[in-house]
């Protein structure tokens, strides 16, 4: 079975998730509600479009995808995160990182694409903090950090 991921797609998303039978995943976008500059930010209706088979969205922490001007904070990231999940359920977003383990921004570079706070390697200890903070729960945290993409994907392989 083949995987559709639609994250980096523009006007094609929602024909791909209308054609496929099987979930289909946003492994790494965010909300263009939140970040309407950003033309690979997922509209409302895709997000839906993509929960209602069963899909997920990966939130990003990539900076410009978060907030389109600075400074973007941890804050802003849990903020697509509270989004998406008002829109499409905790049963379908998650965690889409689109980076390095030590983040893609280098000492000797300008700072281009990382949040401050989440462009370490112990940057999912401060999400899953920052979702803490917001309220959600353990077993939420666990759906967001990896069991939404395990269940769709265990539904596309299957």
């Amino acid at each position: 079975m083949i995987i559709v991921d639609v994250a980096d797609s523009f006007s094609e998303s929602l024909d791909a998730i209308e054609a496929s039978d099987a979930p289909v995943l946003i492994t790494h976008s965010n909300c263009r509600a939140l970040c309407p500059e950003i033309a690979r930010c997922k509209s409302d209706e895709t997000i839906k479009a993509a929960a209602r088979k069963g899909g997920v969205i990966g939130i990003t922490s990539v900076r410009h995808f978060v907030r389109a001007k600075d400074p973007v904070t941890i804050e802003d990231a849990l903020d697509h995160f509270d989004h998406a999940v008002k829109v499409a359920g905790i049963e379908h977003v998650g965690v889409g990182s689109d980076m390095d383990l030590d983040g893609r921004d280098r000492p000797a570079g300008p700072a281009l694409y990382d949040i401050a706070g989440l462009n370490r390697t112990g940057r999912i200890y401060e999400l899953t903090e920052g979702l803490i903070r917001r309220g959600y729960s353990d077993a939420d945290i666990a759906l967001i950090l990896g069991g939404n993409f395990e269940r769709a994907l265990g539904e596309i392989w299957t």
